[in-house]
């Protein structure tokens, strides 16, 4: 430290020493510089230098110290931050190979879950068609049924027509009064 401080000493006296040549050079016309007014103001900054030195040495020390240790840390610290953050880079790039492979499987897994869904909505579409054409068949055997029963009404309906007016035009008056008879005595016969 004190060697440091001495070069500081030998560098700053031939700069004064520089600077106050210039300054007695300049002002050669002036009476007012003087060998004497010069060296009183070199051995004057002198002093002043010895003085800053003397009292801002440990000041300056501790300054210069606790800043070095500060810049340390600091450094120790941006060393720490800079590991962990190359740990959590690895960690994120494990994680993001472990994710592709993971999304690989996801869609594998939605896959083989739509070919499922896909043969459960066609069974379900297949019992629903089966269903649909077993009601339509049953439908149409009603409809046949009722229709067969209507064609029967009607044929039964249009016989008795038939019958009945066939009837009219064979059977005359004296018929009638025998066939009126005749149901009678069946009639009364039966209670």
């Amino acid at each position: 430290m004190k060697s440091r401080i001495t070069r500081l000493i030998l560098l700053i006296i031939p700069m004064i020493l520089m600077f106050a040549g210039l300054a007695y050079g300049a002002g050669a016309e002036d009476s007012q510089w003087s060998t004497a007014k010069l060296a009183w103001r070199v051995v004057n900054t002198i002093a002043l230098i010895i003085l800053l030195v003397y009292f801002m040495k440990k000041p300056l020390a501790s300054f210069f110290a606790e800043r070095t240790t500060q810049i340390r840390k600091d450094l120790e610290d941006a060393r720490g931050q800079r590991d962990r953050a190359e740990q959590l880079l690895a960690e994120y790039r494990g994680k993001l190979a472990g994710m592709e492979q993971e999304l690989e499987k996801m869609r594998e897994e939605l896959r083989k879950s739509g070919e499922v869904e896909s043969g459960k909505v066609v069974g379900s579409a297949e019992r629903m068609a089966a269903a649909m054409v077993e009601s339509a068949r049953i439908t149409a055997e009603q409809e046949v049924r009722k229709a067969k029963a209507e064609l029967k009404s009607e044929a039964v309906e249009l016989a008795v027509q038939l019958a009945e007016s066939l009837i009219r035009e064979k059977i005359n008056e004296d018929d009638r009064k025998r066939i009126v008879e005749d149901y009678l005595v069946k009639v009364g016969g039966m209670k």
